[in-house]
This record gives structure tokens, C-alpha cells and sequence, in this order.
């Protein structure tokens, strides 16, 4: 609706602009016939062309609201003074040709021009042109008197067939540079609705790219921050047990929480510093793959949990994939300590010809060492997504009474194609 209303506004704008323009061009052609008169080099019928330029203005005016009216109105007026016999006092509205065609070719030209009927106004215009510049008299005169054809097309008037000729295709001309303006206003209204489609789909691209943006930006925060915050609560859980029997206990924890708060913050901030608009480049290189994974399993062990791991790892795994990898350990680490009572944890990473692989087990039973936290979280939907754009898959189950997390993440898109076709 209010795109609708944009539009109207602006055609009346529009149209309140080129009735200005016409009622500013009919005042200076009046006042170029009061100068002419003050002069006294007026054409001859002075009366006739005050007439006709107000013709003029009114057809003008009114062809583009009325333009059936307009036409039969201009075009009876101009009939009438150029065809029909006169009386002696109206013999000053006299005006001949071409000058007595201007206010029907303004109308044409602008129903023409303004998409609306074409062949109306086309006949119209064409066939007073030919009555009223051709001498029709002096050539049916030639053809009553026998004379030859050839004769009476000379036009032996006192007629310039020339001047005649030149009238005829300026009125053509007419016709055709109406036709060519509403072919190019069709073309341009043809572009401007492109164009809005265009900003529609853009916008609509732009808010599907933001969404995503949006979407990955909270993925990564959950991957960075949620696994050491549960090992945090964890840890301090475990010292608050113990604080009151083994004081030396609270003192490590302390410690401990404190690292990892620390490690923590580290990781929003690295978070942080990509939203940045001009990138900040990490002065410390990272760790290998295997010395990650390796550090979070020692920060795991810190609080209590006994993990065996199986680390089989190139050093050349690419960073896409060695932050999947990463990621899927990490998910699958903190589920087991929001949902599972079992303090151990069996983790394998293998590297095989085709794909990585990654599983990671706990012997349960499930329980909810938060049962207050809210549930429904994204770590998984998002794992998942971030996997299938590198063409692996996960999945999750039971696993002897315990829960199981597997993932395949292939190595090339070859590896890919070939997994899929085995």
C-alpha cells in the first residue's frame, strides 16, 4: 500500500508539473502575438492565431485525463475553420495549413505517446493533414478540365510542391516521434519495474546473507564458549563438594577456574575481532590439530573425567576441517557432562584414505547434571550444518546404555563422490 501511494503522489506531481509547463507555454506564445501586434508585424488573422494557441493549450491540457474527448474537440475546431465555408465576421479564424493542424498534432503526439490508442489519432491527424495542405480544388479543377494525370499532379497552383511535400512529412514525422517516445518510455517503465524486482531480490539477498552471518556467528560462539563454561561449572561444582574436607582441593579449583575463565575470555575476543570491519591478524601461530585436542582433553581430565583417547592425525589436515574435527570433540566432550552421569569418555579420531573420522562415547547412564539449564539447545543442528557444507554427516544414538557421537567428514570432493556411490 504504501508503494501504491508513492506512486500516485508522484504522477500527480507529474501531471501538476506538465500543466504547468503547457499553461507557461500558451502564456508566451500569447505574449509573442502582443508583441507582434505592438510591432504591427503580426501575420495576417491575428484573431485566428489567438484562437489556435488557446486550442493549443487546451488540448494539451486535457489529452492526457480526456483524450477521446480532446481529440473529437481539437479535431472538430480544426475542421471547421480549415474546411468549412466561414462566415464573414469569422473569416479572422482563418488560419491554413500547416499552422491550423499544430493543436490536433499536440494532441496526437501526446495520446500517441502516452500509450494510449494509436490509430485514432494516427487517421485522425493523417487525413486533415492531406485534406488541408493538399489544393484539392485546384487538382479536381485540372481533372473536371480533362487535362492529363500527370497535369494535375504538378499541383500548377501557385503551390511550391516542395513546401508541400515538406508539410506532409513533418506531419509523419509527428506520428513517428510519437511512436519512438512511447517506445522508449515502454522500455524505460519495462526497466524501472526490472529494477525494483532487482532491489526486491537484493533485499531479500541481503537479508538471507545477514541471517546466515547471524546464524554462524552464534555457532561459533556456542563452539567457543559452551564447552569450557560447562567444564567451569563442572570444576566449581566438584569444589564446592569437597571444600569444607579438602581445602588444598578449592585452592587448585580456584586456580583452575580462574585458567579457564581466562581462556575463555581469550576465545570471545577472538569471536569478537572477526565481526571486526578491518581483520586483526593472530601474532602466535596455531596449535596443530592434535595438540588441541590433546589440550582439551588435559582440561577434561583437570575436572575429574577420565578420557582414552586415539589421536591418528597428519599434520596437513586443512583448517575448514581441522576446526570440524575440532568442533565435533568439543560438542560431543560437553554433552557428555551436561547429560551424562559417566566420568569417562572414549575419543577416536582416525585419518582414513577418504575420510576423517570421529567418535566419541560414554557408557552412561543419562542424567542432567543441570536439570535447571533450559533445554533445546543448537549444538548439534549447528554441528550438523556446519558438516554437510563440508560434504560429511553425524550421528548420534545409543551406544551400550551409554550415547555415541559419530562423525565422517570426507577429504576431498572426489572422496565425497565416491562415498556417496559406494
Amino acid at each position: 500500500m504504501p508503494t501504491t501511494r508513492r506512486i500516485r503522489a508522484s504522477f500527480a506531481v507529474s501531471e501538476r508539473r506538465r500543466l504547468v509547463v503547457i499553461i507557461a507555454a500558451g502564456a508566451v506564445y500569447l505574449v509573442a502575438l502582443a508583441v507582434a501586434l505592438r510591432l504591427e508585424w503580426y501575420p495576417q488573422g491575428l484573431p485566428g492565431y489567438v484562437y489556435l494557441g488557446v486550442a493549443a493549450v487546451a488540448g494539451a491540457a486535457t489529452a492526457r485525463r480526456w483524450p477521446l474527448e480532446a481529440l473529437v474537440l481539437v479535431t472538430s475546431f480544426t475542421a471547421y475553420t480549415t474546411l468549412a465555408p466561414l462566415p464573414v465576421e469569422l473569416y479572422g479564424l482563418y488560419v491554413g495549413a500547416p499552422q491550423a493542424l499544430v493543436p490536433l498534432a499536440i494532441v496526437s503526439f501526446i495520446m500517441i505517446s502516452d500509450d494510449g490508442p494509436v490509430f485514432a489519432p494516427a487517421a485522425t491527424f493523417g487525413t486533415l493533414a492531406v485534406l488541408t495542405i493538399l489544393p484539392w480544388r485546384d487538382i479536381i479543377s485540372v481533372l473536371l478540365e480533362n487535362q492529363p494525370l500527370d497535369q494535375a499532379l504538378r499541383l500548377d497552383s501557385g503551390q511550391d510542391r516542395s513546401v508541400l511535400v515538406a508539410e506532409l512529412a513533418a506531419c509523419v514525422l509527428v506520428v513517428v516521434f510519437a511512436l519512438m517516445l512511447r517506445r522508449q518510455r515502454s522500455a524505460a517503465a519495462e526497466l524501472a519495474l526490472r529494477n525494483l524486482e532487482l532491489t526486491q531480490l537484493r533485499a531479500v539477498e541481503v537479508a538471507r546473507i545477514a541471517e546466515q552471518e547471524r546464524t554462524r556467528i552464534a555457532r561459533d560462539m556456542h563452539d567457543e564458549v559452551a564447552h569450557h563454561v560447562a567444564a567451569l561449572v563442572i570444576r566449581a561444582q566438584a569444589a564446592s563438594r569437597v571444600a569444607d574436607t579438602q581445602p588444598e582441593q578449592l585452592a587448585q579449583a580456584v586456580k583452575d577456574i580462574a585458567e579457564g575463565g581466562q581462556d575463555v575470555l581469550a576465545r570471545i575476543r577472538t569471536v569478537v575481532r572477526v565481526l571486526k570491519s578491518t581483520p586483526v591478524r593472530d601474532t602466535e601461530a596455531p596449535l596443530p590439530l592434535a595438540d588441541e585436542l590433546e589440550a582439551l582433553f588435559e582440561r577434561v581430565r583437570s575436572i575429574g573425567y577420565r578420557v582414552d583417547d586415539t589421536v591418528r592425525l597428519d599434520d596437513d589436515v586443512p583448517p575448514a576441517h581441522a576446526v570440524a574435527i575440532m568442533r565435533v570433540v568439543q560438542e560431543s566432550v560437553t554433552n557428555t557432562m551436561l547429560h551424562s552421569a559417566s566420568r569417562w569418555l572414549r575419543v577416536v579420531v582416525a585419518e582414513e584414505p577418504a575420510v576423517w573420522t570421529v567418535r566419541v562415547s560414554d557408557p552412561g547412564p543419562a542424567r542432567e547434571r543441570f536439570p535447571d539449564l533450559p533445554k533445546g539447545g543448537s549444538g548439534l543442528a549447528s554441528l550438523e550444518e556446519r558438516l554437510t557444507h563440508l560434504g560429511g554427516r553425524v550421528t548420534t544414538g545409543a551406544d551400550a546404555g551409554g550415547w555415541a557421537v559419530t562423525a565422517k567428514i570426507p577429504r576431498s570432493v572426489v572422496a565425497t563422490r565416491r562415498e556417496k556411490t559406494a
